[in-house]
């Protein structure tokens, strides 16, 4: 999926939308770990062992996502994965997150706990296993923490008013997230909002191969393409066409849309550029809004300039892959 840049910044437009930096992206429901992890954890395939071990990985997220690097507190730069939440919500993203942690377990008490050792770095086995050789009858106490009991969906929903409070602007009444949920099945992670919706826009594949290597309507030097590729573009894929097609195909292939329901709207960005007053009629709708909430029109989002952006792949040199894209993907490629 790509595209979340052209609803950002039309949603920006709207009275009482507050909108991030487009560079910001809220992860904390779907990385690895996250809460949609904890969530099974906890309602879905409940052990005393998943559910200890979710609490646990959901402290090490929150502590590597909040934490923010700092020179003065040498710790920090071991800890920290630039994520930088607790500057982001008002240095309360850490303490709001203790508290929500804390709300899900039912009690602790200490063990021994030897599932732990499933996910210790080499070192620490190889120390404990040392320790236990030289001192046969020593015991490795561990906090187990018991959890299973609480409401899972309502104390996360708290959870997540009480993050965004700490930020809302005094005209906020809309929260916009970015890549908040995935578009596979959305509705997973928007049950775990009190009010949520998700826009879902998809491009075709052969644009979004080709930005890797046009920009602003001009092909890239391949020099500048490699210096690209090495900061952040090998996520897509793109130094392999064959795995971009592979990569494209999975993702298309992975998403169910009968299991979406009115709260989620999937939108092609080609149809939003070039079909915009009628694309804007179906968002007006979807979001409950009527055209007077658009008060600033056409100010961040204009469909003239990202016009720019459709065909690109036209421009590359490279014109095999795109025909490769278009013969394994026909039905993602957009037509005109």
């Amino acid at each position: 999926m790509s595209g979340k840049t052209v609803i950002s910044d039309l949603l920006r437009e709207f009275d009482g939308y507050q909108v991030p930096v487009n560079t910001f992206e809220f992860n904390l429901l779907r990385v690895q770990n996250g809460l949609l992890d904890m969530q099974k954890a906890f309602d879905k395939d409940w052990s005393p062992i998943r559910s200890d071990a979710a609490i646990r990985a959901f402290k090490r997220i929150v502590e590597r996502a909040g934490t923010v690097a700092k020179l003065s507190n040498p710790k920090t730069l071991f800890v920290a994965n630039g994520m930088n939440y607790n500057a982001y919500f008002n240095n309360r993203f850490l303490e709001i997150s203790e508290a929500y942690i804390k709300s899900l377990i039912d009690f602790e008490y200490e063990s021994e706990w030897p599932y732990l050792s499933l996910n210790e770095s080499g070192y620490k086995q190889f120390i404990t296993r040392l320790t236990r050789t030289i001192f046969p009858k020593k015991i490795f106490l561990e906090k187990i923490y018991g959890a299973g009991n609480a409401d899972f969906v309502k104390l996360t929903r708290g959870y997540l008013n009480n993050l965004y409070n700490v930020i809302a602007e005094s005209t906020t009444k809309t929260f916009v997230l970015h890549n908040a949920v995935e578009p596979f099945y959305p509705m997973a992670g928007l049950n775990l909002f009190e009010n949520a919706k998700a826009i879902i826009v998809d491009r075709d594949p052969r644009d979004i191969y080709a930005s890797n290597f046009v920009r602003h309507g001009v092909h890239v030097p391949a020099a500048e393409v490699k210096r690209h590729w090495d900061l952040k573009l090998g996520i897509t894929g793109a130094a392999n066409i064959d795995v971009f097609i592979k990569r494209q195909k999975m993702i298309h292939d992975k998403i169910d849309t009968s299991l979406d329901t009115e709260n989620v709207l999937r939108l092609n960005f080609e149809e939003i550029v070039l079909n915009y007053e009628d694309t804007l009629t179906k968002i007006y709708g979807f979001l409950g809004e009527t055209s007077q909430a658009h008060i600033r029109k056409k100010e961040f989002f204009q469909p003239s300039l990202s016009e720019k952006n459709i065909g690109i792949w036209k421009k590359m040199s490279d014109q095999g892959a795109a025909e490769a894209i278009y013969y394994a993907l026909p039905s993602y490629c957009y037509k005109n």
